[in-house]
């Protein structure tokens, strides 16, 4: 895919990178790649940007980018540690496939631009309290890091943060109360004791139904997992399905040849099995719900 990227940032005399936006035509501005004299243009078949007013060959708006986000993300970082702020961060995780919140500084006390880890070199690292190297941030433009590099950071325990940009118009990212990586290596979730892959969040649904059979209010309790619904609850999601109203039992099931915990109706015993639970319950938007942390779970090993 071809990416839209212009050259949207200048370099003021001071030193201070502008966005076209803010630029005045009474100032001089220069390529933050390259320093060489830029023009602004500001026509109607392109959004406003800066051109190089002599052409420079060795230089492209792809390098002018990565140069101006990852500076001004510094900056951002560097003003937050010195007023002892948190920069909060969102981002989907590919270890457990749910999404995760918290402060990208947390454990941060300094930051470097450009600092060298001994064999890599980031684009930005933060560093503990005792000086060690915590997170690596890579602005990526065109070459994201490679598995060595993933390999490298990963044997010392250092979190490697990847931004990856699309358009110069990404840079408007950095103005954004909570700041969204692309990935994150590291994922807070407890990992399985059997097969040691990071373990989803899974949540229970209450919901408030009718049964089935009978027509009898009936509360049905059903597994959300970050990983999906699951059919089956366990006898901890049992327990705390009771305590909110929902009557379970062991049943046999003719159709799986297996018996299993399952919603059962107070009145007439009739029960709800797993692929009805979800197309007759959990599908069905009319019906009240409520929804309860129920910790982890492996969909691998269903533990």
């Amino acid at each position: 895919m071809k990416k839209d990227i212009l050259y949207s940032l200048g370099q003021a005399p001071n030193g201070e990178l502008v966005h076209i936006a803010d630029a005045k035509q009474d100032i001089s501005y220069v390529c933050p790649a390259c320093h060489q004299a830029f023009v602004q243009r500001r026509g109607s078949r392109k959004r406003p940007h800066f051109a190089h007013k002599i052409l420079s060959p060795n230089c492209t708006p792809e390098t002018a980018l990565h140069y101006g986000f990852k500076t001004l993300l510094f900056e951002k970082i560097q003003s937050c540690l010195s007023d002892g702020k948190a920069l909060p961060i969102k981002w989907d995780c590919p270890k457990c496939a749910g999404f995760h919140e918290g402060n990208l500084l947390k454990k941060s006390v300094s930051v470097a631009l450009e600092h060298s880890l001994g064999e890599r070199q980031p684009d930005i690292a933060l560093f503990s309290e005792q000086q060690q190297p915590v997170a690596a941030i890579e602005v990526v433009v065109t070459h994201a890091p490679d598995e060595e590099a993933i390999r490298y950071y990963d044997r010392r325990n250092i979190a490697v943060v990847v931004i990856k940009l699309n358009s110069d118009q990404d840079i408007q990212q950095l103005e954004a109360d909570v700041l969204k990586p692309d990935s994150i290596s590291v994922c807070p979730n407890p990992k399985c004791p059997m097969c040691e892959s990071h373990m989803p969040k899974k949540r229970l649904l209450i919901i408030d139904g009718d049964c089935w059979n009978c027509r009898a209010p009936m509360k049905v309790a059903a597994i959300r997992g970050d990983m999906g619904y699951e059919p089956n609850l366990n006898s901890d999601d049992a327990r705390l399905a009771a305590q909110h109203g929902v009557f379970m039992k062991e049943q046999y099931s003719k159709t799986v040849g297996d018996s299993y915990i399952a919603n059962t109706c107070r009145r007439c015993g009739k029960f709800v099995g797993g692929h009805y639970l979800f197309i007759d319950y959990v599908a069905v938007p009319e019906y009240p719900r409520q929804e309860l942390d129920a910790g982890y779970y492996c969909p691998n090993c269903q533990v």
